[in-house]
């Protein structure tokens, strides 16, 4: 939200990352692709990666 990472930062790059992880066969990406812009942003903080679940 805005130029601040915030709370709904990580509550939005939660969801998609879970999205990603147990879903991954919808393509949210094409349809949102305003979403995948900030996924794509918030998956390269370390607190993210750190955290990415591993199959």
């Amino acid at each position: 939200m805005g130029t601040h990472f915030s709370l709904a930062d990580i509550a939005v790059g939660t969801a998609l990352g879970y999205l990603c992880f147990r879903f991954p066969g919808i393509d949210w990406q094409t349809s949102h692709p305003n979403l995948a812009k900030l996924y794509g942003k918030l998956i390269q903080r370390p607190s993210f990666t750190d955290t990415t679940p591993r199959d």
